[in-house]
């Protein structure tokens, strides 16, 4: 089963992998050939990690791209978005190396976004040694707790990857109820940083759905949270963000279809979003009754024009 912030960051990567690669990974961003494109093998990696049999089985995106150097025509890129230590992560990577390998006959390489707590727990590694035969793998990692010590970074930068730090790391120091008016100031404080630097429409429905996945507030505090926000947009003529009640409404019903039919596609979360408001209403009700992708399909077939 996905953890319950398994669909947003997976949502998030695959709208902006090379905003993704270029914020965790710049090394490695700066040697694919980002004109040539790339490929989500979504369907590949399920069957890889279903046939594995180490670890927790949550891998979250294989990417094909293209090098610079022209030694490859193409490698696959997987990458790992882990929030809970695991003893075993170094050898469940080369596990997944090892099998992706064999299925591609191409070069791989693995990279590992950690959102855990703990700041010793740090697994870049894999290695085993039998009768003379040796064995390592090395993978390069990012520690979102440490930008803590980043945030002037953060907050400077224009990558939507340092926003969905800033909301993962605020999720992670107000779980309590008692830090709830704390974290409705820091989604606040999130969205208007947003207008403030200009980022685009889509950028900030994007990311607006992914806050409001991973800090969820209590009902009366959203309410509070969306009133101060509508104030907010109207006193700065906000007008390219016209659609936020639609959004609101859109983000919770997109988190219960998730939790019913599994991960949405891009494709479908768009038709979603465009839905006027009382057809996402009728959708957040009907959807206790779909069992699968497919009755979502059937729905917007049938309400979605």
């Amino acid at each position: 089963m996905p953890t319950p912030l398994d669909t947003p960051w997976k949502q998030i990567l695959e709208s902006y992998f090379p905003q993704f690669m270029a914020f965790f990974f710049l090394e490695a961003y700066s040697q694919i050939d980002w004109k040539r494109g790339y490929e989500f093998l979504d369907g590949e990696l399920q069957k890889v990690t279903l046939e594995a049999e180490t670890g927790k089985r949550i891998a979250d995106k294989l990417v094909k791209v293209y090098l610079k150097n022209g030694a490859e025509q193409w490698i696959v890129a997987h990458v790992e978005i882990q929030n809970q230590k695991e003893e075993e992560f170094g050898e469940r990577v080369f596990v997944y190396y090892a099998r992706l390998r064999d299925k591609f006959k191409r070069e791989v390489a693995s990279f590992a976004v950690l959102g855990d707590t703990d700041v010793s727990w740090r697994p870049n590694s894999f290695a085993r040694e039998t009768l003379g035969f040796n064995v390592q793998v090395s993978f390069p990692i990012a520690k979102l707790v440490d930008y803590k010590k980043r945030k002037e970074e953060l907050t400077a930068s224009d990558n939507p990857f340092a926003v969905v730090v800033q909301a993962h790391l605020a999720a992670q120091a107000t779980k309590g109820k008692e830090s709830q008016q704390r974290r409705r100031k820091q989604k606040f404080a999130l969205m208007t940083m947003m207008y403030e630097r200009g980022y685009s429409r889509q950028e900030v429905i994007d990311l607006f759905r992914f806050i409001e996945w991973v800090m969820m507030l209590p009902p009366e505090l959203e309410k509070a949270f969306k009133n101060d926000l509508a104030t907010y947009e109207e006193e700065n003529n906000m007008t390219y963000v016209t659609s936020f009640e639609r959004m609101g409404i859109a983000s919770l019903v997109v988190r219960q279809l998730s939790r019913r039919v599994g991960n949405i596609s891009q494709v479908t979360l768009a038709k979603i979003e465009v839905l006027p408001i009382d057809r996402l209403e009728k959708l957040g009700e009907d959807l206790l009754d779909f069992t699968g992708s497919k009755d979502l399909a059937d729905w917007l077939q049938q309400y979605g024009d």
